[in-house]
C-alpha cells in the first residue's frame, strides 16, 4: 500500500516510519523543508496540513491508500491561549484529510476525557476539561464522519526517541538526578506512559487487522507521575537517598497552569487486546527498550 504519514518528522511520525512492515510505499508529509529521517521515505513533501489545498494536491496527485495523521500542536497550554491556531491544526486539518475519502487513522488522546473516573475504556462518556480536549474531540468526530474505514487511537503519555523531538519526562528526570539537579514533579496525575516505537507497532497491527472506529493504545502500566519518576531514577540507580530528596512532589493546582487536565486518567485496553491479540509493556518493558534504542 501507499502510506501517507502526516507529521513524519515528529516524535511518532518517525516511530511510525522506523516500525513500518516491508512491502509500503511511504510517503512523508510535514512542514519542515527536510524529512528528519528522508532513507525510510520514497518521497517527502514540505506542506502545511492545515491548507485545504494540501488535502487536493493528495488526492489528486500523491493518491495514497491510507493517510496516518500524526501531526498535531500538542502543547496543551499553548492551545488554552490560541484556540485558533489548535481548531487549524488539531481539527479543520482532520476534516481536510477526512473529506479526501482516503481512508485515515487520527490519533486522539486521553484528554477527550474529564479524568474523575479513569481509566476509560472507548465507551465511556467524554467530557473534555480543555481547548486541547474538546478540539481533539472534535477531530474524532471529522474522522470517523468520513468513512466507516476510518480509525480513531486513543492514546496519552507518549515518550520516546526521535531525531529533533522534544526531551521525553524519562530523559528529563533521569539528566535532571544525573547532573543533580532538583525535578518538580507532578503527584496527582495518573495515567499511561506510552513509548512512541509501541504505539506505532500498534498502529500498524490495528491497519493490518482492517480495525475501525475507536481504539485505546497504551503502556499497561498505570501509575502517576511521581511513580513514573520515582521508576525512572530506580531502573537508571539514582535511586538513593540524595537523589530521591531532589524529586519534589507538586499538585497540578500549584502550577497554575492554563489548561485544565484530567487527573484521574487512564485508558482500557481489552478492545485492543481482544482484536489485535496485542498487550503493549509496562513501564520497566518501556525503559528498557528505551535504554537499547540507545
Amino acid at each position: 500500500m501507499r502510506i501517507l504519514i502526516a507529521g513524519c518528522n515528529g516524535l511518532l511520525g518517525q516511530n511510525l516510519l522506523r516500525t513500518a512492515p516491508s512491502g509500503h510505499a511511504l510517503i512523508g508529509l510535514a512542514r519542515h523543508s527536510e524529512a528528519a529521517l528522508p532513507e525510510r521515505l520514497g518521497a517527502y513533501h514540505a506542506r502545511d496540513i492545515a491548507d485545504p489545498a494540501t488535502w487536493d494536491f493528495v488526492r489528486e496527485m500523491l493518491k495514497p491508500d491510507f493517510i496516518f495523521n500524526a501531526a498535531a500542536y500538542t502543547d496543551v497550554d499553548g492551545c488554552e491561549r490560541d484556540p485558533a491556531q489548535c481548531e487549524r491544526i488539531n481539527r479543520d486539518a482532520v476534516r481536510a484529510m477526512a473529506a479526501t475519502g482516503i481512508p485515515l487513522v487520527q490519533v486522539s488522546t486521553d484528554y477527550v476525557f474529564d479524568g474523575t473516573a479513569g481509566p476509560y475504556t472507548e465507551e465511556d462518556t467524554v467530557n473534555p476539561l480543555s481547548v486541547y480536549g474538546r478540539v481533539k474531540l472534535e477531530s474524532e468526530v471529522a474522522a470517523l464522519a468520513g468513512s466507516a474505514s476510518n480509525l480513531v487511537v486513543r492514546t496519552m503519555w507518549v515518550w520516546g526517541k526521535g531525531k529533533g523531538a522534544k526531551k521525553s519526562f524519562t530523559d528529563f528526570v533521569r539528566e535532571s538526578l544525573q547532573a543533580e539537579k532538583p525535578a518538580r514533579i507532578v503527584s496527582d496525575q495518573i495515567g499511561n506512559p506510552t513509548l512512541a516505537e509501541d504505539l506505532a507497532l500498534a498502529i500498524w497491527v490495528l491497519v493490518g487487522s482492517k480495525c475501525s472506529g475507536v481504539y485505546h493504545v497504551t503502556g499497561s502500566e498505570r501509575v502517576s507521575r511521581l511513580d513514573w519518576a520515582r521508576s525512572v531514577a530506580k531502573f537508571y540507580g539514582l535511586d538513593s537517598a540524595a537523589h530521591a530528596a531532589l524529586i519534589t512532589p507538586v499538585t497540578t493546582a500549584e502550577l497554575k497552569l492554563p489548561a485544565a487536565r484530567p487527573l484521574l486518567s487512564g485508558l482500557r485496553c481489552e478492545k485492543l487486546e481482544r482484536d489485535t491479540g496485542l498487550v503493549l509493556g509496562g513501564l520497566d518493558a518501556q525503559l528498557l527498550d528505551h535504554r537499547a534504542a540507545g
